[in-house]
């Protein structure tokens, strides 16, 4: 692979886990010892990236084109998870520095983060014939493969991520998940465990040993790490529904309990806009004879996900137990025609 041309100075600097490649000539690094992009610098270290962005906008307009002020900046909309203005701002960045390797695996990682993994991996191809890609960088070409439904793939790059950084956890993770998707129980196992064995409390990788755990039969020690799952997760961010949705569902499958129930209305709580947790919701309430609540939720769920068959067969049978025939013949029908149209593939989504 190329490298950047000697007759600049390079120096790396590590920010979010990515390398930042700042080659500084003369006047670029007098511009960026300026008052503006200092401040800028300044309010990013200290996790302001609002005011950050906005610092970072004045050092631009002072000078056009001169200092790194638009790649920070971008690395601040990042942060904030605004990926469009990210994106807007490592194109302006790449007309004025097209050599730059970091502003161009930060735009792989935006468009991978936009849902746009065909262009994600061009970038990634453009920089890496820049500067050899770090394992993170592989990381995320193996969710640009994960999006485009190409496992084997996304397995390779992932694999090579780990190979390259063996302490990156979330490689490490998202590894497993493609390995259990192929259905690769073994290889998912021994990639949860190393996450586990780099965070012992890593709620993801505990809730999907509770999926192998329970695909092998062990109900009882998969809803063991369902609840161990959930109590790791960190209370002061943001909490997953996954584990609460995976121990209600089991639970409900096992019989009636008031912890299923409990499980299963956090989930909603959590994501209130997955149809999934709706579903399984609305099943329990049917069970328990709940019939108001169990309309109420599988409604939701057809709303949310109009071409689920299993939420409108589902909701049929409560039109039904209602004595809402007409209502209950549509949603049969329509859950006919659902399943039809898919040829016998699953209604249920990907559990994590």
């Amino acid at each position: 692979m190329n490298t950047i041309p000697a007759k600049v100075r390079c120096t790396i600097i590590l920010v979010a886990g990515m390398a930042t490649a700042a080659c500084l000539s003369p006047n670029r690094a007098a511009a960026q010892s300026g008052e503006p992009f200092g401040q800028g610098m300044a309010e990013f270290r200290a996790g302001n990236y609002s005011s950050a962005a906005a610092k970072f906008a004045t050092a631009e307009a002072a000078s056009p084109g001169v200092t790194d002020a638009l790649l920070f900046q971008a690395r601040c909309f990042v942060h904030l998870e605004d990926f469009a203005a990210a994106e807007k701002a490592l194109h302006t960045y790449l007309d004025s520095h097209r050599d730059s390797a970091d502003a161009r695996y930060l735009l792989g990682f935006v468009l991978e983060r936009e849902n746009r993994p065909a262009e994600s991996l061009s970038i990634y191809t453009q920089a890496a014939a820049l500067v050899r890609p770090l394992g993170d960088d592989l990381k995320i070409v193996g969710l640009d493969y994960i999006l485009l439904d190409d496992y084997s793939d996304a397995i390779k790059w992932l694999e090579k991520s780990v190979e390259l950084d063996p302490q990156n956890k979330d490689a490490w993770y998202y590894l497993g998940r493609a390995d259990y998707t192929r259905g690769r129980l073994g290889e998912a196992r021994a990639a949860f465990l190393h996450v586990l064995d780099l965070d012992p409390r890593d709620s993801r990788a505990e809730n999907n040993l509770g999926l192998i755990l329970e695909s092998e039969g062990q109900p009882a020690a998969a809803a063991e790490a369902y609840r161990s799952a959930i109590a790791w997760q960190h209370p002061n961010s943001r909490q997953s529904e996954q584990p609460y949705i995976n121990l209600g569902n089991l639970l409900m499958e096992q019989g009636e309990s008031k912890e299923a129930l409990d499980a299963l209305q956090k989930s909603v709580e959590l994501a209130p806009a997955n149809a999934y947790c709706h579903l399984k919701l609305g099943m329990y309430y049917r069970k328990i004879g709940q019939l108001e609540g169990a309309q109420r939720e599988l409604e939701r769920a057809t709303a949310l996900e109009p071409d689920n068959a299993t939420a409108h067969y589902q909701l049929g049978r409560v039109y039904k137990e209602t004595n809402s025939i007409a209502r209950a013949k549509a949603e049969f029908d329509r859950a006919a025609e659902l399943q039809a149209r898919s040829a016998g593939s699953s209604a249920e989504p990907a559990r994590h």
